[in-house]
């Protein structure tokens, strides 16, 4: 606001040069992060953050040549204005997917009921609780629950099985399963007092 309000002298044949520079620059590196797996966070985060960097320079190559053939020096201090708005535009969406990170919120476009219902259904499982489903990060989701099956059923078999299934059916290759079998008797502890050893009776 300062360099609209009491403009510096700028030299627009300079501030034009350099950001022509700068926009070819931008360009090609934009074109080779595109190509790149932008799911990732990381990825998308240098990747808007290329975008911005060529807004700006367009920008400001746009007030050099103001500046330069018409001697209006406010416009170096209303493309910073445009530039710090365009920023702010980039930086919202990534605060947002950041934010639901550091949250552990589910991941976007992953229906949580459908998946409980995905691990119920298969063959020998019969509850599912404290199921929860994050994003270690914007590319890496994360699922852990208690899982209960048949007594009969082989619990270790039945956690290879869902561990196949979540990573086919909902893209889920990092897993903690809680397997317990259904039912089963009670194992309790009676203190023995004249030797202090906890013996355990079923």
């Amino acid at each position: 606001m300062r360099r609209i309000i009491n403009p510096p002298d700028v030299e627009g044949g300079a501030v034009l040069v350099v950001a022509l520079i700068g926009v070819v620059v931008n360009i090609l590196a934009t074109r080779s992060v595109a190509g790149a797996n932008r799911q990732s966070l990381n990825i998308e985060g240098a990747y808007q953050h290329l975008l911005t960097d060529l807004a700006a320079f367009i920008a400001t190559a746009i007030a050099g040549l103001i500046i330069l053939t018409t001697g209006f020096k406010e416009a170096d201090g209303i493309a910073a204005l445009l530039v710090a708005g365009i920023m702010l535009y980039a930086s919202y969406w990534l605060l947002i997917e950041s934010g639901r990170v550091f949250l552990e919120a589910a991941p976007r476009g992953m229906d949580v009921p459908e998946i409980g219902k995905a691990i119920v259904h298969e063959s020998g499982v019969v509850e599912v609780h404290d199921l929860h489903v994050w994003e270690v990060s914007s590319d890496m989701p994360a699922l852990a629950a208690h899982v209960i099956v048949g007594r009969d059923c082989d619990c270790h078999q039945a956690r290879l099985r869902l561990v196949a299934m979540l990573d086919d059916r909902f893209g889920i290759a990092h897993t903690t399963l809680q397997m317990d079998h259904e039912g089963g008797d009670l194992v309790q502890l009676e203190v023995n007092r004249q030797e202090g050893l906890p013996p355990l009776r079923a």
